[in-house]
């Protein structure tokens, strides 16, 4: 008890004696169970309508957490919250037995009760329980911030998150919101034919996306592996096994920076479908989104931040050459002299482009000078074979690949390609990256040579996306921090 202040230390030992108060008061206090209790939401919803004053003459029987009470002569009140909502509860000490009443005397903001009353509306219009009994179903030891949205620092928000989900009901329902989404995105899917597979999280190789891993060591087999950077190459394999519509709902992991739109750990949803192409892959993201938005009873013009943007379709689709040939006013191409860009860039830019090829040059520019500028969704196509490793190249544009990335309000939310299926190509990309790996490249991919003797079966045309689920979750919720869409963030210990 190490990080009790004196009075905090007081308060919790007279509320711990409570419990002893409690049990000899009754041998009916902390029950295993209680089943039988009314949603609050529902009694609000069918009787909200009464008349200020009206008493209903309808028992029932709640639960929930105390947030506050507050006495007045021989009237006393506490708000009782449990998952649905909160409602009133009113004691009349005058015409309340004395056991009954000596319940009501010992419980303290936070504890969990059982109560059982009537239905009825106070003459100031409060929807009210008027108790005639009730139970301690669970004693709660510290104290509660002190006022309804009391918990307002975000160091002890995260910390202590039950606290927050307690006190704050925007952070409870941003979570129920993401359930609902992802439960959306797992019904569009299984209606669109694919079927939901799980893939290895711990990886002897990491595979399926250019990222820092996480490292860890198997004891049993006495060797070094990685917590998954995408789930993308062993779904791939399912695809050459004989799987048309693949999909996996679940944490891949980053060992790389935390800001408003990264978490080390995070949630993705990866699908593959046989015979098709990316075209085909962003109809499905722009269907799928438009269904969560029609299911949540969204508007289509929606606000997040300081910003507004439609999402009603056809969504935008451009290329990142073209975007970036508008941004700057110097037409570029797949096949431009890269000498010819730089020098029609030179005046425009504060720092000299370390790129040393087309491709590279025009992703720079995009990254450093555009994607933040996205405000309405848009499928962003067209980019460098470069970083780009297990996409499909343009058959009409050399170092262009099939790919898109989607954006909103700045934020990447998706991104999916036409894969490559050509093992040898493949195997020399690799190859490639491994190069860079080798000079120093800790976020450059790795040779997979057991993926590339998968290729050697036959891939079939393949479309392939992932879809972050927490920077969409951000969005509808209208939340500017990743942070708050996860139920528990990542934090730096205290100590």
């Amino acid at each position: 008890m190490s990080n009790f202040s004196k009075s905090e230390k007081e308060i919790f030992e007279l509320r711990k004696q409570k419990i002893s108060f409690f049990n000899e008061l009754t041998n009916k206090s902390f029950p295993t169970s209680f089943e039988g209790a009314v949603d609050i939401e529902d009694i609000i919803l069918k009787h909200r309508e009464i008349e200020s004053g009206e008493h209903t003459g309808v028992d029932v029987l709640i639960k929930g957490r105390i947030l506050q009470n507050r006495s007045f002569g021989k009237l006393s009140f506490l708000d009782l919250l449990d998952n649905t909502g909160k409602i009133q509860v009113l004691v009349d000490k005058n015409n309340m037995p004395k056991k009954e009443l000596l319940h009501f005397e010992n419980y303290d903001s936070g504890d969990l009760i059982g109560v059982l009353g009537e239905i009825m509306k106070t003459k100031k219009g409060e929807l009210s329980i008027k108790a005639k009994s009730s139970t301690v179903l669970s004693k709660s030891l510290r104290t509660l911030p002190e006022k309804w949205h009391g918990l307002k620092d975000k160091e002890t928000r995260f910390r202590q998150r039950y606290l927050d989900f307690i006190v704050n009901p925007d952070s409870k329902r941003t979570i129920e919101i993401r359930s609902k989404i992802i439960n959306l995105i797992r019904n569009f899917m299984e209606t669109e034919g694919f079927i939901e597979v799980e893939t290895p999280i711990l990886q002897p190789k990491a595979g399926g996306a250019i990222a820092r891993p996480f490292t860890t060591h198997h004891n049993a087999l006495d060797f070094d592996m990685y917590l998954r950077i995408a789930p993308e190459l062993y779904l791939k394999r399912l695809i050459v096994g004989g799987f048309e519509k693949v999909f996996e709902l679940g944490k891949v992991f980053r060992n790389e920076g935390i800001d408003q739109t990264h978490s080390p750990e995070f949630t993705m949803m990866e699908s593959y479908e046989a015979y098709v192409d990316a075209t085909a892959v962003m109809d499905m993201v722009e269907n799928m989104c438009l269904y969560i938005f029609e299911e949540l009873g969204l508007e289509k013009k929606l606000k997040f931040m300081d910003n507004e943007a439609d999402f009603s379709a056809p969504w935008k689709r451009v290329s990142m050459y073209e975007l970036v040939s508008k941004k700057f006013n110097v037409e570029i191409k797949h096949d431009s002299d890269i000498k010819k860009i730089r020098s029609a860039l030179k005046n425009q830019l504060n720092n000299k482009p370390e790129a040393k090829t087309i491709g590279l040059l025009v992703y720079e520019l995009f990254e450093n000078y555009i994607e933040n500028d996205i405000v309405s969704p848009t499928f962003v196509t067209e980019y460098p074979i470069e970083v780009s490793p297990f996409a499909r190249e343009n058959k009409k544009k050399q170092g262009v690949t099939e790919r898109f990335e989607l954006f909103a309000f700045g934020s990447e939310l998706a991104n999916g390609f036409s894969e490559l299926i050509d093992s040898e190509e493949q195997e020399n990309r690799l190859k490639i990256q491994a190069q860079q790996k080798a000079k120093g490249d800790e976020e450059a991919h790795v040779e997979d040579e057991d993926y590339v003797e998968a290729l050697q079966y036959g891939l079939p045309p393949t479309g392939g996306l992932g879809f972050g689920i927490d920077r969409f979750v951000m969005i509808l919720t209208n939340n500017s921090s990743i942070r708050e869409v996860l139920a528990f963030p990542h934090l730096k210990p205290e100590n």
